[in-house]
């Protein structure tokens, strides 16, 4: 009886795994598409939004438009019988729509930390029928975090644009502040969400260190551009040069390879 009781069981998980292994599936978030190829997964994928640019495959997928302003016509033709949509696709009519057509959708959490890391990489790998292949993932990438000192690290500020020429700041609950703790600095700017940053809070600030979003470099004119701005050119960073770009995708989506980008940047930290 304990035998039967195991071959019924290994069928059923054999099963699973088969019908799981049909999914047509649909990501929706450059963390979500990077995380399930990290799980050996991307020959699954049939279409992917146009954040998805990491890896190289992912160029030859169709593209269903910018994750915030997607249509459900172009997902809806691909056929899929999954989506796994990171917590910023949209807008939510659509995805509820789509839903109603009959496709599975799992929405996938996204809380800017190790912890909520772990929790999406948990989330996909259930999805797809791994869940012990999900926590190796999920268990390696957190180790793979640097063990942090935050309040000995040195004074940070991570800008964005919100135009060409206008530079934000990121303050706490963001990505950015996110990033900076983990790599183990302090958020130089004293504000919540992502704020204009004035010469005046620029100065007040005077960050050691100030990291720039590789997508935003061009939005600001380049480097040069930026280190001359008013708003940063008379901080200690400028000043010493220790201004850093970070790689968007990497640095900032908090998916497999945040250890990576932190890593870099800290390479580059230290030898200046």
């Amino acid at each position: 009886m304990k035998l039967f009781s195991r071959l019924w069981l290994l069928l059923l998980a054999v099963t699973a795994t088969a019908v799981h292994a049909q999914d047509r599936i649909v990501t929706l978030g450059s963390d979500v598409t990077e995380i399930v190829f990290a799980l050996g997964q991307g020959d699954r994928i049939i279409a992917v939004d146009d954040t998805s640019m990491y890896p190289a495959q992912t160029a030859k997928l169709p593209k269903l438009g910018y994750l915030r302003q997607l249509a459900p016509e172009p997902i809806l033709a691909t056929r899929p019988t999954l989506i796994l949509a990171s917590r910023g696709a949209g807008p939510e009519a659509v995805l509820r729509q789509v839903e109603r057509a009959g496709v599975k959708l799992v929405a996938v959490p996204d809380e800017p930390s190790a912890a909520g890391i772990a929790a999406k990489i948990r989330t996909v790998a259930a999805a797809l029928g791994l869940p012990k292949e999900g926590e190796k993932l999920a268990a390696a990438t957190i180790s793979r975090l640097p063990k942090t000192q935050p309040e000995a690290g040195p004074r940070m500020i991570l800008v964005l644009a919100n135009a060409p020429g206008r530079i934000l700041a990121a303050g706490t609950g963001t990505a950015g502040d996110a990033l900076i703790r983990l790599s183990g600095g302090r958020n130089a700017f004293v504000a919540d969400g992502y704020k204009p940053l004035s010469p005046e809070a620029a100065l007040a600030a005077n960050p050691d260190v100030i990291l720039v979003p590789s997508h935003v470099v061009g939005m600001l004119g380049g480097l040069d551009a930026i280190r001359n701005d008013p708003a940063l050119v008379r901080t200690s960073a400028v000043q010493k040069n220790r201004v850093f770009v970070v790689d968007s995708l990497a640095g900032l989506n908090f998916g497999p390879r945040l250890p990576d980008a932190i890593a870099r940047l800290n390479s580059q930290i230290a030898a200046r």
